[in-house]
């Protein structure tokens, strides 16, 4: 466990800064601080406020690009972080999108943490993407059952676990 490192990726727009934080923040922050692996852990995300929650955060770059999705350069400009860290483990917060993205550029297991409602977010609307979801992330977590409930909607009994 010695050299353990987590990535921790916050959805893209997401403050994490105490001037006006979002919850998935809040949540991140609270329970780093509380983890037994923080000297492990980092926190990436984008926000315009210089004031950060925790000093273990590093603010990526981005510029928006005409024609070009505002979550994939994003999730690019992490995985050029994440080139140079090579983390073991990689926690997607809220973004099911990320998933495939960072599955294909990155041997670090994934944890995909769902907050609000999987079946109204890109990458796990459909049963297919959720299956998809169980082939490339080690765990997915649920902030409530009623999330959890949504998402195995229509997924046969035995994932259920």
């Amino acid at each position: 466990m010695n050299n353990l490192k987590i990535s921790i990726l916050l959805p893209y727009k997401e403050n994490f800064s105490p001037d006006y934080p979002g919850a998935v923040s809040i949540y991140v922050n609270d329970t780093t601080k509380s983890s037994k692996y923080k000297k492990k852990i980092v926190i990436y995300g984008s926000t315009n406020y210089k004031k950060k929650l925790s000093k273990n955060y590093v603010n990526l770059p981005f510029k928006k690009e005409i024609f070009k999705s505002s979550s994939k350069i994003y999730v690019q400009n992490f995985l050029i972080q994440e080139k140079k860290r090579k983390s073991n483990l990689i926690e997607i917060h809220n973004r099911p999108s990320y998933v495939d993205i960072i599955f294909k550029n990155s041997n670090a297991k994934l944890i995909l943490y769902f907050h609000n409602d999987p079946l109204e977010m890109n990458g796990s609307k459909s049963k297919n993407e959720r299956m998809n979801l169980f082939n490339k992330t080690e765990k997915r977590i649920f902030k409530s059952e009623w999330s959890k409930k949504k998402f195995l909607k229509d997924i046969d009994k035995i994932f259920h676990k």
